[in-house]
């Protein structure tokens, strides 16, 4: 993953672009080391000191940004998080109402713009129900919404016949 950061440093030098690396879950790998216990087999550590070297190292690169997500931030190697390494940490909690409408909205927009939406659904009701609700957990409420709708209340062989209907006279 550094390897183009390092290609384009050796040859732009401060001219290269910036390389940005995310690693998602990066307490999987960035666990803290000895955390394992004497059955590991040290990849752990290896990982965790090879990213060390590369975020602040002797060959450490000024053309990359990391960017690492957690949910267990204390599970990650305390050297991880000096400064110089992944110092900035940014904790993003639930969204609040306003956050949960919108994400309702964002959830919802195909269907919205195909009318498939009853004008009744009243969103601002809805993000005030699901507090403490994550955006994942708000889009799987959309999905299961959608999913009932489909098989409950849509006669499916009717509706694929219209929209074959609507393709053959385009």
């Amino acid at each position: 993953m550094f390897e183009p950061a390092e290609k384009d440093m050796k040859t732009l030098g401060d001219d290269s672009k910036l390389h940005i690396i995310i690693f998602d879950e990066i307490d999987a790998i960035c666990r803290t080391r000895g955390s394992t216990g004497s059955s590991g087999t040290g990849v752990n550590e290896t990982v965790v000191n090879q990213l060390l070297s590369k975020l602040d190292g002797v060959d450490s690169l000024n053309n990359i940004l990391v960017i690492g997500m957690t949910n267990r931030k204390d599970m990650i190697d305390e050297a991880m998080l000096r400064p110089g390494r992944l110092e900035i940490h940014l904790e993003i909690g639930l969204p609040d109402e306003n956050g949960r409408k919108q994400i309702f909205e964002i959830h919802t927009k195909s269907a919205r713009a195909n009318n498939l939406i009853d004008s009744e659904v009243d969103f601002n009701y809805l993000a005030q129900n699901t507090k403490n609700y994550t955006g994942a957990e708000i889009e799987a409420v959309c999905r299961s919404a959608t999913s009932f709708a489909l098989f409950k209340n849509i006669d499916m062989i009717s509706l694929w016949k219209e929209e074959e209907k609507k393709k053959e006279s385009k």
